[in-house]
C-alpha cells in the first residue's frame, strides 16, 4: 500500500503534457512531490472497510483529481510569467496549505470552486496570507455553494466603515455602518443557474442561501439589529451587510499576486 502512493505522487508531477514543456527545476519538483506524497498518507479513504475494487475506483479518481489540480496550478504559473524559488515549495505555510488544499479538491467537481482553491494556493505562494481562519475559510470554499459566494461579493462594499473609538472617559466606538438590498440581483443569479425551477423554488432557495450565510457569520440582516426607520417597512432577508469575518473570507479568497 506505502509503495502505491509513492508511485502515485510520482505519476502525478511527472505526468504533466510533454506539448506544455513545463521545465521546473529539479528541486521544486522533488519538493512537489514529497508534499504530495506527505499530503496522500493523510487522506481517509484508504480505510481497511473498502474493498480492492472499490479503492482502486476511488484511487483512480482522486489521482485524476490531483493531477488536473497541479497540471493547472503549474500551467497558471507558466502563462502568467511568475517566477519561483525552491524556498516558496519548501515553507512550512506552503507545505501547510498545499496539503490542507488537496486533502479537499479530492472531492471537489466544481470547476469554479477548483480555480478558487487554485488561487489562494497560487497567492500564497507568492505571499502568505496570515489568518488564524484560514482552515475555517478554506472549510467554507468546501461546504458553500458557488453561487453563495458570489451573493457575498456583491455585499463587500457594505458593513463597518471608519470604526473611531470614544475619548477617554467614554466607552464604545463611532462608525459608519452601511447596508444593501441585492435580492433582485441575486434571484436573476439563481434563475441563470437554475433556469426551469418555478418562482416559489427560487425563493425558496433565496431563503436558504441568505439563511446559510448569516448563520455562517458571512451576513448580518438588518433587520434582526431592530426597527430602525430605513427597516421598519421591509421584510426579513431584504436588507443586509458584510461582517469583517465575511470580508476576511472574499480577500482571502480572492487576492492575487
Amino acid at each position: 500500500m506505502a509503495q502505491y502512493f509513492v508511485n502515485f505522487a510520482k505519476k502525478t508531477l511527472t505526468e504533466i503534457p510533454k506539448k506544455r514543456k513545463i521545465r521546473m527545476h529539479d528541486k521544486i519538483k522533488e519538493s512537489l512531490i514529497g508534499i504530495l506524497k506527505a499530503s496522500l498518507s493523510n487522506v481517509p479513504y484508504a480505510g481497511g472497510l473498502l474493498n480492492e475494487l472499490i479503492f482502486d475506483i476511488r484511487g483512480r479518481i482522486v489521482q485524476k483529481r490531483i493531477n488536473n489540480f497541479v497540471e493547472s496550478f503549474l500551467n497558471y504559473i507558466l502563462d502568467h510569467g511568475i517566477n519561483l524559488e525552491e524556498s516558496a515549495f519548501t515553507s512550512e505555510t506552503f507545505n501547510d496549505l498545499y496539503i490542507s488544499i488537496l486533502k479537499r479538491v479530492i472531492d471537489i467537481t466544481s470547476e469554479e470552486k477548483l480555480r478558487i482553491f487554485r488561487q489562494i494556493l497560487v497567492s500564497n505562494t507568492i505571499m502568505s496570507y496570515e489568518s488564524t481562519f484560514r482552515e475555517t475559510f478554506l472549510d467554507l470554499v468546501s461546504r458553500l455553494d458557488y453561487i453563495q459566494i458570489e451573493i457575498l461579493k456583491m455585499y463587500k462594499e457594505t458593513g463597518r466603515r471608519g470604526s473611531m473609538d470614544l475619548e477617554d472617559g467614554y466607552i464604545g466606538s463611532v462608525s459608519q455602518l452601511t447596508s444593501r438590498s441585492f435580492k433582485i440581483e441575486t434571484i436573476e443569479t439563481i434563475k441563470t443557474h437554475f433556469p426551469n425551477i418555478n418562482t416559489i423554488e427560487t425563493e425558496g432557495k433565496y431563503e436558504f442561501y441568505m439563511c446559510d450565510l448569516i448563520s455562517k457569520s458571512l451576513l448580518v440582516d438588518k433587520k434582526t439589529m431592530g426597527n430602525t426607520w430605513n427597516v421598519v417597512e421591509k421584510e426579513g432577508l431584504t436588507l443586509l451587510y458584510i461582517t469583517d469575518f465575511g470580508k476576511e473570507f472574499i480577500n482571502f479568497i480572492t487576492s492575487t499576486p
